[in-house]
């Protein structure tokens, strides 16, 4: 999208390369970041407009796919955007590819997952909790799940 320097955005979880540009959320982003770039977007593994059946699910199928979508479209430098779960792997694929990244731009990103953290007792109790909620309601229609 747009036109001047490339900006790539790294995938993350629950994207769509259509419906983001619908998004109240993210549309305004968008907009914005491809009126002096050229932004490219790509639905990570399982998400959005990508493939659902996969043979893996990984953090570094993340990075390769990343590598890869920075191959395809030829670049040689660029800035790289991480959202979310695209800032650990926009970190990763700084570090393994340093001369190629110009700017490193990270937007809510963790830099230790929850489980990793130290936390009460309760906390990790809840959390195994909204996990649950999360495998058992995912994909039903009960709009609460989402």
């Amino acid at each position: 999208m747009g036109s001047g320097p490339p900006l790539v955005k790294t995938g993350n979880w629950l994207t769509h390369l259509e419906y983001d540009l619908e998004s109240p959320i993210w549309r305004h982003l968008y907009s914005e970041l491809c009126r002096e770039h050229t932004l490219i977007r790509y639905d990570a593994r399982g998400n959005g407009l990508s493939d659902r059946e996969v043979e893996e699910i990984s953090f570094e199928a993340f990075v390769r796919d990343l590598e890869a979508v920075v191959d395809v479209c030829g670049l040689e430098k660029f800035a790289l955007l991480g959202i979310s779960q695209g800032c650990a792997v926009s970190i990763a694929y700084a570090v393994r590819h340093p001369e190629r990244v110009t700017h490193l731009v990270l937007y809510g990103g963790f830099a230790q997952g929850f489980n990793k953290r130290q936390l009460s007792q309760a906390q990790k109790e809840q959390n195994a909790a909204v996990l649950t909620l999360m495998r058992l309601g995912w994909g039903q229609e009960n709009p609460a799940f989402r």
